[in-house]
């Protein structure tokens, strides 16, 4: 039978392609440092988007092209295979089969806040998906954004992250899935993490102040070895 890491392995790297952000192959490239998988992080620049999206299995990015030459096109796919390579069994256990039911569900709630923040980000990146022109611009954009975005601020953002704070709790106050690394931590801390960079209009960096367990947990992520051993190897 052929293993997760077999699959990840061999004459040459892994190639990881995506664009120049962190965004959803962010939690990717974590899970290979940290499963020791060797990858080309390849990224690319939007400007030259245009002419690479052709070239893609489904016109979108990431890929993760195998060693054998085999074209993975899901994030998530890529997420759970890398997961499973890791060699200590804590990414994504498989010895214990409440293990990855367990990260199933977190990476579901993950899934959901995604999906609740999407119609405020994609509002400003593609209004015509929305009904209005593709060139909305101006002060009456700037107004429905500030009002989709506050109203996620007040409502789903307190919402989720009473979620994950129960749930942190309720698995032994360490990680998502009790005291160890898994990909669902990587999944959700790179979305939760998004909302304090002060890339998005009219959502402040702050606005994660008055959830401790959610700032604790972050720092926890983020000062975790393997995680700052592989931000060290991009400095």
């Amino acid at each position: 039978m052929t293993t997760a890491r077999a699959l990840l392995t061999g004459s040459t790297p892994v190639k990881l392609e995506y664009f120049p952000i962190d965004g959803v192959a962010e939690p990717i490239r974590v899970a290979l440092s940290i499963a020791g998988i060797p990858f080309d992080d390849v990224r690319i620049p939007f400007n030259q988007w245009p002419a690479k999206k052709p070239t893609t299995k489904h016109g979108q990015i990431p890929e993760m092209t195998l060693p054998d030459g085999t074209v993975v096109t899901d994030s998530m796919a890529m997420l759970r295979l890398v997961g499973e390579s890791d060699a200590d069994d804590k990414l994504y256990p498989l010895s214990d089969v409440t293990k990855p039911l367990q990260i199933e569900q977190a990476l579901g709630l993950v899934g959901d806040l995604t999906r609740a923040w999407r119609p405020a980000i994609y509002l400003g990146m593609r209004p015509e998906k929305f009904g209005h022109p593709a060139d909305w611009d101006g002060e009456e954009k700037d107004k429905v954004l500030k009002s989709v975005r506050e109203t996620f601020l007040k409502n789903d953002l307190p919402m989720y992250m009473g979620f994950f704070e129960d749930l942190i709790k309720e698995n032994g106050g360490q990680f998502l899935i009790g005291a160890d690394l898994t990909i669902a931590d990587l999944s959700a801390y790179t979305q939760i993490a998004y909302f304090t960079k002060g890339i998005a209009d009219h959502v402040p960096k702050d606005c994660l102040e008055s959830f401790e367990g959610i700032k604790t947990w972050m720092e926890r992520v983020k000062s975790h070895p393997k995680v700052v051993a592989y931000y060290a190897s991009k400095a």
